[in-house]
């Protein structure tokens, strides 16, 4: 499949073939299928934070005990890691320095007390 550049907006989830079209943070080559792909994960990105708009209502519960924020930040890893594959060099290096960067076990998220 022919591969071609697009233009990543993770916060709007936008997936452009232009580069003057909108503002964007990264660079990859893509075919069809990989931005199909992509904008799949968008989508379940956007449904994990509707799920998370709940708790952040409810000042008792903090993010880092709610199974949504979990799911929500393995999805947003998981678009990372799309990203980083298709990713021209500069965009593959600047992902590299992201705190959350495990290129071993990539679907791996901390691990939090279960509480009672």
């Amino acid at each position: 499949m022919e591969k071609r550049p697009y233009y990543v907006n993770v916060e709007s989830g936008e997936i452009l073939p232009i580069k003057t079209a909108s503002t964007f943070q990264f660079e990859i080559s893509a075919s069809d299928e990989d931005v199909r792909k992509l904008e799949k994960k968008f989508q379940e990105v956007d449904s994990a934070a509707s799920d998370t708009f709940v708790r952040s209502h409810v000042p008792y519960v903090p993010y880092s005990n709610d199974p949504d924020n979990d799911r929500y930040d393995q999805k947003l890893r998981e678009a990372y890691r799309i990203i980083h594959d298709l990713g021209q060099d500069e965009t593959r290096r600047f992902i590299e320095t992201m705190s959350f960067w495990n290129p071993e076990k990539p679907e791996d998220i901390e691990k939090r007390p279960e509480t009672h």
